[in-house]
């Protein structure tokens, strides 16, 4: 601070400490000269100019430091929002990236998914494709079962009359084959032995067959058919009740041999005939034969008597 003028040691000679042995009697006072109105206006000036001066310095000082204490707060405040900003954008940047991952996963996911849609289009056509093939197939299906029916009761029918065409016919197995041997001379003493006269004239045809099975070493079977079927019927009935016949009763050499007298079957009768014996054994039934070409059951003597005509009849065998 700036200190106040004062007056010049050297303008005014007086001494300004009064000594105290000088007598105040002889000493004479005087009155100290006023200012005159320009030098107080003039210090009043100065005065002005100077608290001008203080004021301005002092606004400058204020303003200064304002400003510095501004600028340092702007400069935290700058440095904090510039770090929040770097920070920010580091986010933005990462979420970019992440966006970028994003779209990319979701591009990927979008092909995904048409190939997805796609397939199950073509799943869905093949679906469509499949159940009109499955619809037909289940109409072909029941088509061929009402076939099926039909095949086997063709084929019922078909057995039934070759049946029926051996209905005058007898089949002879187990019998010893001789070379040269005379078929209607065996005949002949069958019939002497089961005293029923069997006359050439009553044999429409006589001949041996081969089995199905080439493996089979038996003797061939004789098939005999005659004029009709009660002449057949009464040899096979007086053939069963004719105990103790063997091939030396009937003039055929060589050692004895047991040969059977029954009806002339079909292949699938006598296969059929072969699983009911099988079934029949199994279940203790008591009696199994052929008349006029039907296969019969019974368990016992007092049991009904029950038809096997196809493989469907054995289940009534029980």
């Amino acid at each position: 601070m700036t200190s106040l003028p004062r007056t010049p040691s050297n303008k005014f000679s007086s001494e300004g400490n009064i000594p105290a042995s000088v007598s105040v009697e002889h000493t004479s006072t005087r009155k100290r000269k006023q200012p005159d109105n320009d030098d107080l206006k003039f210090l009043e000036g100065k005065f002005d100019d100077q608290m001008l001066l203080w004021n301005k310095q002092i606004t400058e000082c204020i303003s200064s430091s304002i400003t510095v204490a501004v600028n340092s707060a702007l400069s935290i405040e700058f440095a904090k929002i510039t770090s929040a900003l770097s920070e920010i954008n580091n986010n933005i940047i990462k979420l970019n990236a992440d966006n970028v991952c994003i779209n990319k996963s979701l591009t990927d996911a979008n092909y995904r998914m048409n190939e997805i849609d796609q397939s199950l289009h073509f799943s869905s056509e093949r679906q469509d494709t499949f159940d009109a093939r499955l619809k037909t197939t289940e109409d072909n299906a029941a088509i061929a079962a009402s076939s099926v029916a039909q095949v086997r009761v063709l084929e019922n029918k078909v057995w039934a009359m070759e049946q029926q065409a051996r209905q005058c016919n007898i089949e002879i197995s187990n019998l010893p084959e001789r070379r040269n041997e005379n078929l209607v001379a065996i005949l002949d003493c069958l019939g002497g032995a089961i005293k029923l006269p069997i006359r050439s004239s009553d044999i429409v045809a006589v001949h041996r067959v081969p089995h199905v099975d080439q493996r089979d070493h038996r003797p061939k079977n004789i098939i005999v058919k005659f004029n009709n079927r009660m002449l057949r019927d009464n040899v096979i009935a007086a053939y069963r009740a004719t105990k103790g016949l063997d091939s030396t009763k009937i003039a055929v050499s060589g050692p004895p041999a047991t040969f059977y007298v029954n009806e002339h079957l079909t292949l699938n009768n006598k296969l059929l005939f072969r699983q009911c014996r099988e079934v029949a054994k199994k279940l203790d039934f008591k009696y199994v034969w052929v008349k006029h070409g039907t296969i019969l059951t019974r368990k016992s003597d007092t049991s009904p008597v029950v038809a096997i005509r196809s493989s469907q009849d054995i289940a009534k065998i029980r």
